[in-house]
Parts: C-alpha cells; sequence; structure tokens
C-alpha cells in the first residue's frame, strides 16, 4: 500500500512527506482519532539509547542493554506477557532468540535472521507452518550458537507461512521465539 497524500494537508501533514515508504491506511487519514505524527519511524530502525538497565532475581534477570534495538526489546516483552519471567525469558537461562526477522522473500523460499540467543542454549532449531499441515523442522540438525541466518527452502508461491525459533538446552528443554507471518511472492 502507498502513502495516500489525498487525505493531507500542508498544514497535517501524516507522514506523506516520505512517499517512498508504504504505510497502513491509518498513517495517512488525517481524520480525528488517527495517526497524530508528522514523520512514522520503523522500530527496526529504533534503538534503545538509555543505560543498560535490568529486573528480576538470581535466575530471572531480564535485561534491557544499551544500543538494543526496540522490536528485539518488543519481541522480549511479548515473550514475558505470554510466558512469564524466567524460564524461556530470562536473560541468564536458555531462553528464546530475540529480534527474530525475514529477509530475502522469494516464491520458493525465507531467509529467517535472528540474535540475542542464549549463551546456554544448545542450538536452535528452526519451524514452518502453512497453516495446513502443522509446525515442520526446517533444519536437519540444530543450528550452533553463533549461526544467525538460516534459509527454509521448497516452499510454496503465494503461501502464508508462520515461522518460529525454538532454542534447545540440551537437557530436553526448549524455548520458542515469537511467530512471524510470512508470505512468499508469487
Amino acid at each position: 500500500m502507498n502513502c495516500n497524500c489525498t487525505k493531507c494537508s500542508p498544514s497535517k501533514p501524516c507522514g506523506c512527506n516520505d512517499t517512498a515508504l508504504t504505510n497502513p491506511c491509518t498513517y495517512t487519514d488525517c481524520s480525528i482519532g488517527s495517526e497524530r505524527c508528522s514523520d512514522i519511524q520503523c522500530a527496526e530502525c529504533v534503538s534503545y539509547c538509555g543505560t543498560t538497565f535490568q529486573i528480576g532475581g538470581l535466575t530471572e534477570v531480564i535485561r534491557i542493554e544499551k544500543g538494543e534495538r526496540l522490536d528485539s526489546i518488543i519481541q522480549k516483552f511479548a515473550l514475558m506477557l505470554s510466558q512469564g519471567v524466567g524460564a524461556c525469558t530470562a536473560n541468564d537461562v536458555n531462553h528464546a532468540p530475540y529480534n527474530v526477522y525475514a529477509t530475502t522473500i522469494t516464491n520458493s523460499s525465507i531467509t529467517v535472521v535472528w540474535n540475542g540467543e542464549s549463551a546456554v542454549s544448545a542450538g536452535i532449531n528452526v519451524y514452518y507452518d502453512d497453516g495446513i499441515t502443522g509446525y515442520l523442522l526446517a533444519n536437519a540438525s540444530p543450528i550452533a550458537l553463533g549461526v544467525n541466518t538460516f534459509t527454509i527452502p521448497l516452499l510454496t508461491p503465494s503461501t502464508d507461512y508462520t515461522i518460529k525459533l525454538t532454542s534447545i538446552d540440551g537437557l530436553g528443554g526448549s524455548c520458542d521465539s515469537v511467530e512471524l507471518i510470512v508470505s512468499t511472492i508469487a
């Protein structure tokens, strides 16, 4: 969807000056109760520049680092809301990878990128679901720590996929990341 500047006026800009961006309709709807910003920033392009801080006890430390990306922080908070603070969300235990996103989307493959791995994880598994067959394991063996990209091959064109990563701890435990919803191109 392209930026629709027909609803905006010079006295009341709604992010329409950034014509190279594609924005949801609400970003260009200047009616009462709609977008109030003159400029829209993407969460993946914003970093937290304040002092590093943390909360938690001995095995439940949640840490927000100076320089951490906002989209990574949002994923941490989403995981804490769904799973609580502690196992699978705390920095000092096996936790799900943060900052999970998709790049290089073709008609038959999707590349998944992540960081924020737990230092105590034994590896990462990548799963995908086309909404029909349920989650399928995409990698033959766990992906080693420090390898932060994986391409899921042999996908169907014009299909929506739900993708998640699972960190494994080597003791049979695992932690799921946020789920991405990505569509292959036609």
